[in-house]
């Protein structure tokens, strides 16, 4: 998103500030100064507006999937294919393989 410095000398945050925050202003995580500045700068900037609307639907929408977990088999096999995966970065076998750790 592009920075208009309007918007900045009203809110004091650019849009970068906000998209970077977006998640804890909608889970109410923020010091009240910080969210009074992302109204201000909600306030006169639409794509920011848009922005925020569809991190809010997006988060809305995984809260409302079924929790699915894995059976206690595949939950084991998972945790055993991790710790390996991790010895395997400690020791430095993956980068060998290429691997990102």
């Amino acid at each position: 998103m592009k920075d208009h410095s309007s918007q900045r000398i009203h809110s004091g945050l650019t849009c970068g500030d906000l998209t970077d925050r977006a998640s804890e202003y909608l889970d109410d995580r923020l010091p009240i100064l910080t969210k009074v500045r992302f109204g201000l700068h909600l306030a006169s900037c639409a794509h920011c507006r848009t922005y925020v609307k569809q991190i809010d639907l997006v988060s809305s929408a995984l809260r409302n999937l079924p929790k699915l977990y894995p059976s206690p088999v595949n939950r084991l096999r998972l945790c055993q294919q991790f710790a390996a995966h991790h010895v395997a970065c400690v020791s430095g076998i993956c980068h060998a393989r290429r691997l990102h750790c």
